[in-house]
């Protein structure tokens, strides 16, 4: 009786490891997108080729992004707001949050994953009163251009 009680255990520990260590952008993505009052989109790999290859400019800017992604919540209730919250917060919490702003108006998260001397993950989440407009940028970015534009207060300008 111990060791199926154990077992269950265990096995119900290894579940909840496994779930929680799955929570990804791309998750929370996959979960909302087709959510009642949410806009989405996502820029396929294809159209980022077409984009890059318009102009010199374009080039310059979409050159390092393997994955863009963004998901903008309209109207939500008290709880979903909560729950939007938290689950961002959960998936950010190996992040470096780069800014955090919080204020009466609303909030703001610039959180990155750095891997070396490279950014490889941004996530811009901005609240205001009902809503939530949340960007993820993929790919291999310049800390130093990122902190630059931070601080200038452009990545919040490109979360919409």
């Amino acid at each position: 009786m111990k060791i199926r009680y154990f077992s269950l255990l265990l096995l119900l520990v290894l579940n909840f490891i496994a779930c929680s260590s799955s929570q990804s952008f791309n998750s929370f993505y996959q979960r909302h997108k087709a959510d009642s009052n949410v806009s989405s989109f996502q820029v396929p790999s294809y159209l980022r080729s077409l984009l890059k290859n318009t102009s010199p400019e374009m080039n310059s800017l979409v050159k390092n992004v393997r994955d863009f992604k963004t998901i903008n919540f309209r109207d939500c209730s008290a709880v979903q707001s909560e729950e939007i919250n938290n689950e961002i917060n959960f998936i950010t919490k190996n992040y470096t949050d780069v800014v955090r702003n919080n204020s009466e108006e609303g909030n703001t998260l610039i959180s990155v994953k750095e891997k070396g001397n490279s950014i490889k993950e941004v996530i811009i989440h901005k609240s205001s009163q009902n809503d939530h407009k949340i960007l993820f940028l993929k790919g291999n970015f310049n800390p130093e251009r990122i902190r630059q534009l931070a601080s200038n207060n452009e990545l919040e300008n490109i979360g919409g």
